[in-house]
């Protein structure tokens, strides 16, 4: 198995602790390690050798990249001019790829920010996830997981026909699909028993990846293949972010997903995963208090509850009384204040922000 991690995001919706320069993938939010680090640690037992791992990052912090992954080989940096979304992203890599791996090679394409509880269990699903491909590879596979707190962010895969039980993980047949459904459809969903948490990862046989962006992205798959050739003769050639800038932004399941005949979900229930992209999910990652809190940094609170306090200023206390549910961010220069069940618009501050031209802040 090749294994592409995805580092291109901004995190805009951990923002302000997530910036351009120093987006979450590049932070330290759980344990003693980037997110970046983890996960390279996490699929590192996949490799057979530095050849089989791919990184997609922003152009700007490729260097970064390579201070975080040493082991991560040069010619194996796949530079994105700008961030995209996933469709395009997921596009170039392919294109990449397939000018160093043959088209039946199996690849796991991973963000770099997830959380895994289980490192072992994930490793056995994506090793079934594989395998299953290997016998089927007109499908795309996504792992999936058992939601256990209704969340409108994430998007809903209905379990349909079993094709296979390996073992501890099963893979069905997507029957249907349920997009950032409202928090009563979504309580709905997980009580159905049906329907699981789409991950966000992607594991496809290379070429039949590339037919499906032919089929339904032909535009975008031309651009991407260009956009690798002029990588091969020159990475800095300015023509490459002309062309790269001319792909739509979409993600990868208005591009190819919600499109494919065939899409499959690998499930396991022991991986424990979590997408630590939001700030009120980080409240049921990471330890609590008694009242629910969850604090870094110096932090002093009087009857508080539910709250999310990250203070990185190292000569300034924040006191909380008497409040409930609020998401506080304080950074040397911007301090975010917000409902924690709404905090997930920190996406659009950041948009109209840079409308407003205050990028210095991003």
């Amino acid at each position: 198995m090749k294994i592409v991690i995805r580092a291109g995001g901004v995190g805009t919706r951990l923002w302000p602790l997530s910036r351009y320069l120093a987006p979450k993938q590049f932070q330290t939010l759980v344990g003693d390690k980037t997110m970046i680090r983890t996960t390279y640690e996490r699929v590192a037992p996949l490799l057979a050798g530095p050849d089989d791992l791919f990184v997609s990052v922003n152009a700007h912090l490729a260097e970064r990249l390579r201070k975080e992954i040493p082991e991560l080989s040069e010619k194996n940096i796949i530079s994105e001019t700008e961030s995209r979304n996933t469709g395009p992203a997921m596009c170039l890599e392919t294109n990449f790829l397939a000018e160093f791996v043959a088209p039946g090679e199996i690849v796991a394409s991973l963000p770099s920010d997830d959380f895994i509880m289980n490192q072992e269990a994930f490793i056995d699903l994506l090793s079934a996830s594989e395998e299953f491909l290997k016998q089927h590879p007109d499908y795309i596979l996504t792992p999936a997981v058992t939601p256990t707190y209704a969340d409108v962010g994430y998007t809903y895969f209905k379990a349909g026909k079993l094709l296979s039980e390996p073992g501890q993980e099963t893979i069905y047949a997507v029957a249907g699909v349920a997009e950032k459904p409202n928090e009563d459809y979504c309580r709905q969903l997980i009580k159905s028993g049906v329907y699981y948490c789409h991950t966000g990862m992607y594991i496809w046989q290379l070429g039949f990846a590339q037919k499906q962006f032919k089929q339904f992205q032909p535009a975008m798959q031309d651009i991407c293949q260009r956009v690798v050739e002029l990588m091969k003769v020159d990475s800095h050639d300015p023509e490459i972010k002309n062309l790269y800038s001319q792909c739509e932004k979409m993600t990868i399941e208005t591009a190819i997903t919600d499109r494919a005949e065939r899409v499959a979900m690998s499930v396991s229930n022991e991986v424990g995963w979590s997408d630590l992209g939001k700030w009120h999910i980080m409240r049921h990652v990471l330890p609590t208090d008694e009242q629910g809190n969850l604090f870094s940094g110096q932090v002093h609170a009087r009857a508080t509850g539910d709250n999310v306090v990250y203070n990185l200023n190292q000569q300034k206390i924040i006191v909380l009384n008497d409040v409930k549910a609020l998401t506080v961010i304080d950074t040397p220069d911007v301090l975010f204040i917000s409902s924690t069940a709404n905090s997930v618009e920190a996406k659009k501050i950041v948009e109209q922000l840079k409308e407003e031209g205050l990028e210095k802040y991003l």
